[in-house]
């Protein structure tokens, strides 16, 4: 009896870096398990996205963004999937490479709003108000009820100065998603930069007493309480590791923008 032929090469399973990751993460991909097997299938784009979200939650940010470019390269129409590598590289301060991944993708699907969400933040980050309050209304023209591109628009209005506007979308988003922290505290921060500190308070009291209050929402009370004269209240809020001049050049932003996007 013959022995049987060995696996051909070009059909041997991942045994590398990439595969390592899978199966430490979903032990049901175990495609390396048996050098013996012929008939391993390749993992599907919902394992490669599963595993990359895995391997970035645990500090392996360039095997996610292996994984992720492997899941976008296979699903080149289908908008979320490029939506995530984009988001991962910007995470990754590849912010070139993420911006030509959904520049490629909207040729391809013009107006998804995913893609669409995700190229706003970009600009966001870049400062660039107007471009962004564009893609951020380019969403809610094909999805009006889309809380994160409203509060995306607010970030947007109020680095443009138009806090009166930026407010309104906070509202907007806010009736959709009453628990929400992110647009609580962009409204809270758009209500400081005009000057309406007492509005600004209640609104982040009971937001600080959540569990796992974010570190900007707290640094935001504590500013709200030092506007309104209560700087020993602040400083307790922002910890025994906070200088009181860390506190002061935190409230000389009030005149130039603070600090946005709980979530």
């Amino acid at each position: 009896m013959r022995p049987p032929n060995p696996v051909p090469s070009a059909r041997r399973p991942w045994c590398g870096r990439q595969a390592r990751a899978l199966l430490l993460a979903l032990p049901i991909l175990g495609a390396c398990a048996s050098q013996q097997e012929n008939t391993t299938k390749e993992p599907d784009n919902a394992s490669r996205l599963r595993v990359a979200a895995v391997a970035e939650a645990s500090g392996q940010l360039d095997v996610a963004l292996s994984l992720y470019a492997a899941a976008a390269a296979a699903a080149p129409d289908q908008p979320d999937v490029q939506a995530r590598l984009a988001s991962a590289l910007a995470r990754a301060g590849r912010t070139a490479e993420a911006e030509d991944v959904l520049s490629r993708a909207l040729e391809r699907r013009r107006d998804d709003p995913a893609l669409l969400m995700q190229l706003g933040r970009l600009r966001l980050r870049a400062g660039a108000a107007e471009p962004a309050l564009d893609l951020f209304d380019r969403v809610l023209a094909v999805a009006p009820d889309d809380a994160a591109a409203l509060d995306g628009r607010g970030i947007a209005l109020d680095l443009a100065g138009r806090h009166a506007d930026a407010q309104q979308s906070y509202r907007r988003a806010l009736a959709l998603r009453p628990e929400a922290v992110a647009p609580a505290n962009n409204l809270a921060v758009s209500l400081l930069l005009s000057g309406r500190v007492t509005e600004a308070l209640t609104i982040l009291q009971p937001l600080a007493r959540r569990p796992g209050a974010p570190p900007r929402l707290m640094a935001n009370l504590a500013i709200a309480r030092a506007a309104l004269g209560d700087r020993e209240a602040a400083y307790a809020i922002l910890g025994e590791g906070a200088a009181r001049e860390d506190l002061d050049a935190i409230l000389g932003s009030l005149d130039g923008g603070m600090a946005h996007g709980a979530s």
